[in-house]
């Protein structure tokens, strides 16, 4: 069987071009228009944002309280 770089078998033993990391693309440059990537930056981080400032759910709260007390207990 054949491996590619990454070590994975390509499944039809051809090349992927949307996943090989050949020299053309590194020679094409982004191949997004500059607007669209700034839109998708910004929509993106706005995104991030919204999400960094919600509140942390009561479940996770109580599972990372018994993590910390567990990680307490060893010390």
């Amino acid at each position: 069987m054949t491996m590619n770089e990454d070590g994975h078998s390509p499944a039809n033993g051809r090349r992927n071009p949307a996943t090989d990391k050949g020299e053309e693309l590194a020679e094409e440059g982004p191949s997004l228009d500059p607007r669209v990537q700034e839109q998708l930056g910004r929509v993106f981080r706005s995104f991030c944002d919204d999400l960094v400032h919600q509140p942390i759910p009561d479940k996770l709260a109580v599972l990372l309280a018994r993590l910390e007390a567990k990680q307490r207990g060893k010390e």
